[in-house]
């Protein structure tokens, strides 16, 4: 193997990363996941509390 089939491999690699970088990101901005106000996590859906720190994430909650 020869250091072109590596550089290419290398590119190649790198935008591939690149890619599904940009690919989760964007998903994560979406209108599906909303942000908790307290650990600053994505979460997805309509939840009552954080399912990464447990904290309250909507306004108003009959389960307080």
């Amino acid at each position: 193997m020869n250091w072109r089939f590596w550089l290419v491999l290398l590119v190649f690699g790198g935008l591939l990363a690149l890619g599904v970088r940009y690919f989760i990101l964007r998903r994560q901005q979406s209108s599906d996941f909303q942000k908790c106000p307290h650990c600053r996590s994505t979460y997805r859906g309509e939840l009552t509390y954080c399912p990464h720190c447990g904290g309250l994430v909507t306004r108003w909650s009959n389960r307080r």
